[in-house]
């Protein structure tokens, strides 16, 4: 609204009095006959425009505001420029601010309304003088008219930019403090674009934020399931190099004993070698034992067959004794000596046979002896020969241990150093889900960090949604 002192200024600015036109009557009979040609002809140029035409709900309604126009102006140019007059000035300003009217058409209404009425007024039949103060004033007052109905309909333009202003702050204020469901509603038809840029901006962050919140909540969940799983895994892998350095330990001492086992086994496939060949050669000496005995047998049975002619012998030389003392006797005296001399060959060959016989008791009894004794070494031989054959034997299966003992050892030698790799591997491997379990912690810690941002943000009716997924179960880790 313009108040007194602000008329006073605006007509000050003018070098008007504030009579206007009154003084003048001429002007208001011009206006009377002239300007209802010059409003019919805007209102034709504003019907064919269509982008002026939607502005009207009607052709009444263009008819009704033409017609306002027209008592303005017959007011304005037949009255004073008082504070009344301001006022329906400023509301004109107003109405064509709030419909969309720009201040072009408004300039434009008098500047045919000008074309019309000027020339008609300079052609009446008054004074030079008179006549240009009286267009003077007319067109004073017509600029002192526009310039007020414009201050309204800038400022009200801009109250109405203040005030979506303010809407706009107001709505980003509450998005600033997380909540997205403001939106700018309400705004003159001039700002709709604003309004329609502003909720497809409102609607794609919600749906940003809403996909942020279900994929925050998916990777709170997921970096949960890795960090739980790399705990576990840490725990397993932990178990499993201990487990490992043990058996590590245990092969190395097994690997140890199997090499030990290994030199004894071929120090006792030396020694039962040289067993096998000192039993060959033991065979060998009862062989020739036992050949030896055989000798002896034989020798024996030669023995015995000399006895017997020895023992022939006696008994002849018995029978020749006794002959010659049968003779003897037959010669008498002659005889004695020579009776004498078979006595002693019959005594002789008597002892003689005697010792024969006694001889051949021991020879018998010695062959009976040699019998058993060839027999024992025979028996002794063929025990031998089996222990001979036994020990090659085992000889064999000590060799065939011995070579299986050096092949585990060798095969233990490998398993061990592959046992050392493999620790080795799993201590670096111990160490890096270590690492890995830090990550997966930090992980998480940053997820949940994210989750509690974008909780922040109300986000309307994908709020339940993300809810929904932000309540989903943990999954513990196998």
């Amino acid at each position: 609204m313009t108040d007194a002192s602000n008329m006073e200024q605006r007509l000050a600015a003018f070098g008007s009095d504030g009579s206007g036109c009154s003084k003048f009557p001429a002007v208001a009979k011009a206006m009377r006959a002239h300007a209802p040609a010059a409003l019919t002809s805007l209102y034709e140029h504003i019907a064919g425009t269509p982008q002026l035409k939607a502005l009207f709900d009607s052709p009444a309604r263009m008819t009704h505001a033409r017609d306002r126009q027209l008592e303005h102006w017959e007011r304005l140019f037949s009255g004073r420029l008082d504070a009344s007059y301001a006022e329906t000035a400023s509301h004109i300003g107003q109405v064509h601010a709030r419909v969309g009217l720009a201040p072009t058409w408004y300039i434009g209404g008098y500047a045919r309304m000008l074309e019309h009425v000027l020339p008609r007024l300079l052609a009446t039949p008054f004074g030079r003088r008179r006549r240009a103060k009286a267009a003077a004033a007319l067109v004073k007052t017509a600029l002192v008219d526009m310039d007020i109905a414009l201050a309204a309909y800038f400022e009200a333009e801009q109250a109405g930019r203040r005030a979506v202003i303010e809407q706009c702050g107001k709505v980003f204020e509450r998005m600033a403090q997380g909540d997205l469901t403001a939106s700018l509603v309400g705004l003159p038809a001039e700002y709709q674009a604003l309004a329609d840029s502003f909720e497809a901006m409102r609607a794609q962050m919600c749906a940003t934020l809403g996909i942020v919140t279900r994929s925050g909540a998916q990777i709170r969940i997921g970096s949960g399931d890795i960090r739980q799983a790399s705990d576990d895994l840490s725990q397993r892998t932990e178990q499993q190099a201990a487990s490992l350095e043990e058996t590590a330990a245990a092969m190395h001492e097994i690997t140890d004993t199997v090499r030990q086992t290994a030199d004894g086994a071929a120090q006792a496939n030396r020694l039962v070698g040289e067993a096998r060949s000192e039993a060959e050669e033991s065979g060998e000496i009862v062989r020739r034992a036992v050949d030896a005995m055989g000798g002896i047998e034989r020798a024996s049975s030669e023995i015995s067959e000399i006895i017997t002619v020895i023992d022939g012998i006696s008994f002849q030389t018995n029978l020749l004794a006794l002959n010659a003392g049968v003779e003897a006797a037959r010669a008498g005296e002659a005889g004695k000596g020579f009776a004498v001399v078979a006595s002693e060959v019959r005594a002789l060959a008597q002892r003689s046979a005697d010792a024969a016989k006694d001889v051949k008791t021991r020879i018998l009894a010695s062959s009976d002896q040699v019998g058993v004794g060839v027999e024992l070494v025979n028996e002794a031989g063929q025990a031998l020969q089996r222990i001979i054959t036994r020990i090659g034997q085992i000889s064999d299966l000590v060799s065939r241990i011995a070579a299986s003992a050096g092949q585990q050892s060798t095969g233990l030698q490998q398993v061990n150093t592959a046992v050392s790799e493999m620790d080795n591997v799993t201590q670096r491997n111990a160490a890096m889900v270590e690492q890995a379990t830090a990550a997966a912690r930090t992980l998480a810690d940053e997820a949940e960090i994210l989750a509690r941002e974008v909780a922040r943000f109300r986000l309307g009716d994908s709020e339940a949604a993300s809810g929904a997924v932000g309540r989903l179960p943990h999954r513990r880790a196998a």
